[in-house]
């Protein structure tokens, strides 16, 4: 990875960082703009560079900084209910920057399937975050996507088209640039 990569790679974990702590508590699980960080990385960097600024920012929570959300860190917080939506920003990360790898075709297309991509990364990350809730809190399906997924999904969604279309501006500018 040359020097502008990781320099992007910062940037972009540094905005992750910024959009996590952002957060509206409706319960145990709070409505967080992480996710949006995590959909703008990936589809903006791609793969690698996408799940870097994610590891990134998982490791920085991880040892105490307070990105997580409502200004929380520790690695207590990567095994509590909560934590497995964390953990999983890698995955999402992977997903969408596979899926949005080389999408600079037109613009409209290009757009929807960034959208696809996030819709698709979310799911994985409500899997796995489901799952660590359902075994640390230990709760049956129904209850947990009563707390976990289903009061977010709508959000999720408006933040996923968003960033779908952010992602490819901000991608074509910085290419335009040769910055990325």
């Amino acid at each position: 990875m040359n020097t502008k990569s990781m320099i992007l790679c910062g940037v972009f974990a540094a905005f992750i960082c910024v959009f996590s702590v952002m957060t509206i508590p409706i319960g145990p699980v709070p409505v967080s703009m992480g996710i949006f960080g995590i959909m703008l990385s990936a589809a903006v960097l791609g793969t690698k560079k996408g799940c870097s600024s994610v590891f990134i920012y998982i490791l920085l929570g991880a040892v105490g900084l307070p990105v997580f959300s409502g200004f929380r860190g520790g690695i207590q917080m990567l095994l509590g209910p909560t934590g497995g939506y964390i953990w999983s920003y890698i995955f999402t990360a992977a997903i969408i920057g596979t899926l949005t790898k080389a999408l600079l075709h037109k613009r409209i297309i290009a757009i929807i399937q960034i959208f696809g991509a996030c819709v698709l990364g979310t799911a994985v990350c409500y899997f796995f975050g489901t799952l660590q809730f359902m075994i640390v809190q230990k709760t049956g399906i129904y209850e947990a996507l009563s707390v976990c997924v289903i009061p977010f999904a709508v959000f999720d969604i408006i933040k996923a088209a968003v960033a779908s279309y952010l992602s490819y501006a901000i991608k074509k500018a910085l290419l335009k640039a040769d910055l990325l």
